[in-house]
């Protein structure tokens, strides 16, 4: 999102004071940029274009305090995330793949305020991974907590590696439905922050 700090600071302040010209300008100079953070998190192309037009009916309704933003970006990037994750408290996303899921679980660099959130997930997880038949919980253990490949983890647990490939993705089936149908809103925090940096 860069942009002219001064530029910047005048359309704010005109925003502030209901100049509409100056709203235009800087919905058009940060939709695109909104969108394409929307839809790097939301797949449907029309829930992604309809979280973002909230967005900016929000930025209008709080107009009034755009003048005293210390950094515009920063509280752009905190209103986009909040309404992605109020799009998943709603139960009308539906996420990219269970792959794209794990790869969300395993990689995150959780930021400090989301540590509370953090260690929930983790539990939650724990207690799904638990629940799952030996062979399952080990076939993900191996792949996703130790690195193994499937053909070392078939050898190890004198599977094939067809069986190997379905325990994952039975693993992974599971943690998809469990998390999505109580924790929402935990899976809309793991897309944004996975695309973060």
């Amino acid at each position: 999102m860069e942009t002219d700090d001064f530029s910047l600071f005048e359309l704010l302040r005109l925003t502030g004071e209901n100049d509409h010209v100056a709203f235009r300008q800087l919905y058009e100079r940060y939709m695109q940029t909104v969108y394409m953070m929307v839809k790097r998190r939301v797949p449907d192309v029309e829930e992604a274009k309809d979280i973002t037009q909230e967005i900016f009916i929000h930025l209008w309704n709080k107009r009034n305090e755009l003048a005293l933003l210390r950094n515009f970006d920063t509280w752009l990037y905190a209103i986009i995330r909040n309404k992605v994750i109020s799009a998943y408290r709603r139960n009308s996303v539906k996420l990219q793949g269970e792959q794209f899921l794990i790869q969300g679980i395993e990689k995150l660099d959780w930021d400090a305020e989301d540590q509370i959130i953090a260690k929930e997930l983790d539990q939650k997880i724990d207690n799904i991974l638990s629940g799952l038949p030996e062979t399952t919980r080990n076939c993900y253990q191996l792949s996703k907590k130790e690195g193994k490949k499937i053909n070392e983890i078939a050898g190890m647990l004198n599977l094939s590696e067809r069986t190997v490939r379905n325990n994952i993705s039975e693993a992974l089936r599971r943690l998809r439905v469990n998390l999505n149908g109580h924790y929402p809103e935990l899976l809309a925090l793991i897309i944004m922050l996975h695309h973060k940096h």
